[in-house]
């Protein structure tokens, strides 16, 4: 007598074949390319399985649904652009060097004309798609600032900075990070800004942060 053999989990539940992981990966590239380019409303499951010629069974095979889908794409793009898990490396550094380099790189994933064209979509389905929007900043931005704030509590115990509020900070610092220029790029009033305007914002961004929040002795010792 033939005997099925099945995979199984250290638990001994059987678990199947293992999911298509080409298949799986056409479909993420698929899904960002038109959630990207028109949102996530716009974009349909159907228009997704043809872009990555499979089915929409092979689509459902490997996510619950299309809401699923939308949120791993972001955390990929956030993982691929931001590199939050990273940013605890940056505690190895001076305050203020790390801050810089961190911002720098922020600055050109704030500032990217993808970035901003999904910021826009994003803004759009809000009325209509609460409940996406509130995936998109879970997904992403979210992710990024906690990752942020865990790095302003190791300079805190390193008693470099001097913080009550680490999460108003974290605020704070994205928040004069984008400032007017964002603002302005958003709403098309100007050009997104040069490398030159950016490094400078960055700078003045940085220092602003710290005339708020570096500890005087570390202050003393620079």
């Amino acid at each position: 007598m033939t005997t099925l053999t099945t995979n199984t989990t250290k638990t001994g539940i059987a678990t199947g074949r293992p999911k298509d992981v080409l298949k799986r990966e056409n479909i993420l590239l698929a899904a960002t390319a038109l959630f990207m380019k028109q949102g996530y409303e716009l974009t349909s499951v159907e228009a997704i399985a043809k872009a990555a010629d499979v089915s929409k069974l092979t689509i459902y095979s490997h996510f619950t649904n299309k809401t699923e889908l939308f949120r791993i794409v972001i955390e990929q793009c956030c993982d691929q652009l931001a590199a939050p898990e990273n940013f605890i490396a940056y505690g190895q550094l001076p305050v203020k060097p790390g801050l810089l380099q961190l911002g720098a790189s922020l600055a050109v994933l704030i500032y990217s004309a993808e970035a901003i064209h999904l910021q826009r979509i994003m803004q759009s389905e809000a009325m209509q798609h609460a409940e996406i929007v509130k995936v998109f900043y879970e997904a992403g931005p979210q992710r990024v600032k906690l990752a942020f704030a865990e790095l302003l509590s190791v300079w805190q115990q390193q008693k470099q900075l001097v913080i009550t509020d680490i999460n108003r900070a974290t605020e704070q610092f994205f928040s004069l990070l984008k400032g007017e220029i964002y603002v302005k790029a958003m709403l098309l009033l100007s050009p997104i800004p040069t490398a030159a305007e950016l490094e400078l914002h960055v700078q003045s961004t940085v220092t602003m942060f710290l005339a708020a929040y570096q500890s005087k002795t570390n202050m003393d010792q620079l």
